[in-house]
């Protein structure tokens, strides 16, 4: 089974990258798979495929990582695309990744290792995907991103990680929520 650990969003940081997205879909002339927004999601790390009986020590070690964590905030405040607006494959909304989102994501990377994954080698960017281009990126896209202008600022509200099932499907994927992950969960258990 396709696996990745997400940050979840909230409805109305959902609806404001809807928005942008389609404002984005709209003036751009590419072919390309539009996340549909129930979708989107704050990546933190994919898995891809694993053995089903490993989404226990996923979870666990998952629920570990977390227990004595804060909740926190990430602001989305721009449009970007990987590896670059020049030679777009995807394109993202995201901002400047927190310490703590960068904290996060290294530790949970360092932790995975001992169940066989490899090192994650790319730099940490807080990014929720809206589109992955098929075929030729527009090229006037970089300058159709700065038309559009400055995004209005949202940040997520991080408080749990969960871990996803990703199925492919004709019409885009179906992800289904396996496991999560509770920031403070120690700190509520022996306050309360």
């Amino acid at each position: 089974m396709r696996t990745f650990f997400a940050i979840p969003l909230q409805e109305g940081v959902r609806e404001s990258i809807r928005s942008a997205a389609g404002q984005l879909r709209a003036a751009t002339q590419m072919r390309a798979s539009w996340v549909r927004p129930e979708n989107y999601h704050l990546t933190v790390r994919f898995l891809g495929d694993i053995e089903p009986m490993l989404t226990v020590d996923l979870t666990n070690l998952a629920d570990e990582l977390v227990a004595d964590r804060k909740p926190f905030e990430i602001p989305l405040e721009r449009i970007g695309a990987f590896p670059s607006f020049d030679r777009a494959r995807v394109l993202w909304i995201g901002g400047d990744a927190p310490d703590t989102f960068v904290d996060l994501v290294g530790n949970l990377n360092a932790q995975i290792t001992r169940l066989g994954f490899k090192p994650e080698r790319k730099a940490t960017i807080a990014h929720v995907t809206i589109a992955r281009v098929k075929g030729r990126f527009d090229e006037q896209l970089g300058s159709i991103v700065r038309d559009l202008g400055p995004l209005r600022s949202e940040s997520v509200h991080v408080d749990r990680i969960v871990l996803m099932q990703s199925e492919l499907a004709p019409g885009g994927a179906i992800y289904t929520p396996l496991a999560e992950a509770h920031f403070g969960r120690r700190e509520r258990q022996e306050g309360g």
